[in-house]
């Protein structure tokens, strides 16, 4: 059943902490303006910037609970919205703006990570107890970070290292055998600082399943568990000078069930297991060569690890798929005598591995990028220009501009246009010829895309809101068709066109001691060829949130409501063939701090046990999580 209602009275409390946030008493500056790095390559103030950038900092991570996974605290921020087959540890896709999942880049500690067969991330693999903050930049970045950055950039902070010695201890338990446990310690050595933290969670999960007349259909318990290590130090010798190194490595199972059809494929009673490793480690150095001119080197290497394995046959990888990019930055940041430029150089080399044979294992690309960006009176701007010279196809150049102007000290507009690119995955180009299959080609040419935006902003105080229309048309889009018509036999071409358009309202506000926020999506995601609706996605969705500190005690909560969204495209018509209903859901959260560096905390997700779909197929309704209860106790010693 839809509710639209539900939808409508979430977005009626977004306008009107929209009006509150206009009309609250105004507050001195701070002086403590939030910083991004993700719109500039730089550190910059948020209200100095012409693109759209949402911050979470810790205290808004820890908020969200260690049972959560990346995605779910993501669809708590504007225009972004999560599709995921099953329980948390199952596989999670992120739209940002209405592009698809492998329209958005993820950065960890500044490096790619991802598959480059499947062409996205494995955001479920991604712990938060591992995060220190993130940065998500909506809209067309390719001029600053190259491929994938159509839709939006992800970039995600570790917990870093700290120069006085700290140890943090967090242990929870839920529903569905929800366990999860962290320990870190931070301090420093004279000069330098260091920090280890490791992470273990684990849970029995729902039935990935839920309708009896699907093949697979098994009432089992599709559970998950996943391992996290990171290392960071940082040797600070002088003042100009800094040399650091981190190490990132998160290692996890999930079950699924099988795809039955039997006697032909296993039966739907043996459950599948995928083991999946994200690694991240490099290494930088930054020194000031003038008062104007810092330059910074880093060189790295991301690792995703694939192996899925029928139960019948454990200990033998059905399918393995390995993904290496070695990364090198050398990125120098100018302060001029009118804003900042920005001139970096990267080499870029992607190799896979794989137990089917590919025709082609790796790829490199060599990249120029040109930034500046700054303010003189009311005026502020971004400017990028990058050029991407790729082994495969060749060479792509992407641009960004951006103008921003401010009416008073309390209101300021800004403009935005840029193109972008996705290059094609190694599974489009060379996938092996596979009878009932298909075969890549590569004869592809890389996705692209235009996206355009206008925003209103309203800040004083501890008041902020928002309004941002945007436009993202993207061409060239790589479609799997059946050639010829009746073989069962695939193979990608560059035939597809969507056109995505929309806005988005945000704000937020204190009042009397109270913290409230929301934000509204409208959009229409449409295939631009067959006038359908991109799978997955609604044309409105919406958050509001409610928080509040009194003393010892913290505690609040979320409403989160989408419409309708449609899924199970038709092989050959490529229209959509099922709806999913939309869905409200209310969640609760609360901490009390006691003596001596405790807390215990307590979350409930989806209060009311609504049942919905995020994901669904032709003959299959994947479970989304009912009621969820986690509650947990940290330790901190400093």
């Amino acid at each position: 059943m839809n509710h639209p209602s539900r939808i409508t009275a979430v977005a009626a409390a977004v306008v009107s902490i929209f009006s509150a946030s206009l009309s609250a008493a105004a507050e001195p500056s701070t002086g403590n303006e939030a910083v991004v790095v993700i719109a500039t390559r730089q550190p910059s103030r948020i209200s100095a910037l012409t693109t759209d950038i949402t911050l979470l900092d810790r205290t808004t991570i820890e908020e969200a609970g260690p049972n959560a996974t990346l995605g779910d605290l993501l669809t708590r921020v504007p225009g972004v919205e999560l599709s995921r087959q099953g329980s948390r540890g199952a596989p999670e896709g992120i739209f940002i703006r209405g592009a698809n999942t492998g329209h958005t880049l993820v950065l960890v500690d500044g490096l790619r990570v991802g598959s480059a067969t499947l062409g996205a991330t494995a955001i479920e693999s991604l712990p938060l107890t591992q995060i220190e903050r993130i940065e998500i930049l909506r809209g067309a970045a390719s001029a600053l970070y190259g491929s994938d950055a159509i839709g939006g950039v992800i970039r995600i902070t570790t917990r870093p290292a700290t120069e006085s010695p700290r140890l943090d201890v967090s242990l929870g338990a839920g529903s569905r055998g929800a366990q999860e446990a962290s320990l870190a310690h931070s301090g420093h050595f004279g000069q330098l600082d260091y920090g280890l933290r490791v992470s273990d969670s684990r849970n029995r999960g729902v039935s990935m399943i839920t309708n009896p007349s699907s093949s697979a259909y098994n009432p089992d318990k599709d559970g998950s568990w996943r391992r996290t290590t990171a290392l960071h130090a940082t040797w600070r010798p002088n003042e100009k000078t800094e040399i650091g190194a981190q190490w990132f490595e998160t290692d996890g199972m999930n079950r699924f069930d099988a795809d039955g059809f039997p006697p032909f494929g296993p039966p739907a009673s043996s459950d599948w297991q995928t083991r999946h490793k994200i690694t991240s480690y490099s290494a930088h150095a930054k020194t000031k060569l003038t008062d104007d001119w810092s330059s910074t080197f880093r060189a790295g290497r991301s690792e995703d690890d694939s192996v899925s394995t029928p139960s019948f046959t454990l200990g033998q990888a059905n399918d393995r798929f390995k993904t290496r990019q070695d990364q090198f930055v050398w990125q120098n940041d100018i302060h001029l005598p009118l804003g900042q430029a920005l001139v970096a150089v990267e080499t870029l080399r992607e190799k896979i591995a794989s137990t089917n044979i590919y025709t082609g294992t790796q790829r490199t690309t060599d990249s120029l990028v040109l930034g500046w960006n700054g303010s003189a009176g009311a005026h502020f701007w971004q400017l990028a220009v990058r050029h991407d010279d790729n082994s495969q196809f060749g060479g792509k150049t992407t641009e960004t501009l951006g103008y921003g102007y401010r009416l008073t000290p309390l209101w300021r507009v800004a403009a935005n246009t840029g193109t972008s690119f996705k290059a094609p995955t190694f599974n489009d180009l060379y996938f092996p010829n596979t009878p009932f299959v298909g075969v890549g080609n590569p004869a592809l040419q890389p996705e692209t895309g235009r996206s355009n935006e206008l925003a209103l902003h309203y800040e004083e105080g501890d008041s902020q809101a928002s309004l941002t229309a945007f436009r993202n048309t993207i061409h060239n889009l790589i479609q799997w068709e059946e050639s010829p018509p009746g073989s069962f036999f695939y193979t990608p071409r560059n035939v597809g066109q969507a056109r995505i358009t929309g806005w988005t309202a945000a704000a937020s506000t204190r009042l009397a001691g109270w913290t409230v926020g929301g934000h509204l999506t409208v959009q229409n995601p449409k295939d631009m060829d067959t006038g359908e609706y991109l799978i997955r996605r609604a044309k409105k969705f919406a958050t509001l949130s409610l928080g509040h500190d009194s003393g010892r005690w913290s505690w609040g909560g979320e409403i989160q409501g989408s419409g309708p969204r449609y899924d199970a495209p038709d092989f050959f018509t490529r229209k959509n063939t099922k709806k999913m209903g939309g869905y409200g859901v209310v969640n609760l959260h609360g901490e009390y701090q006691l003596d001596h560096g405790w807390s215990v905390f307590a979350r409930v997700d989806n209060l009311f046990d609504k049942q919905y779909q995020l994901v669904t197929s032709s003959s299959t309704d994947y479970a989304a999580l009912g009621t969820t209860v986690f509650v947990g106790a940290r330790f901190t010693l400093k």
